[in-house]
């Protein structure tokens, strides 16, 4: 899971991008202060993302369930 968070944070422009992160059952959900700093490509090819979403000014990762608790356990870490 670690590979893939810390893919994730560069994909999106790293952790001064990011000002919030939360899950759902199988999405870590980002509020990023900067949406265009997100490489949305990089992000859907990282091995372990099914997909992304853009809502309520979330961008939102699919990792599956079981996966989007750990993932923003470790983001939430690396980003305080």
């Amino acid at each position: 899971m670690e590979n893939i968070i810390q893919e994730v944070n560069s994909a999106v422009g790293g952790k001064e991008n990011i000002k919030c992160c939360t899950n759902c059952m199988t999405r870590l959900r980002l509020t990023l202060k900067n949406d265009s700093s997100a490489d949305r490509a990089q992000v859907k090819n990282i091995t372990g993302v099914f997909g992304i979403i853009e809502a309520d000014e979330q961008f939102q990762i699919v990792l599956g369930p079981g996966k989007a608790q750990k993932s923003a356990e470790i983001l939430n870490k690396l980003i305080a």
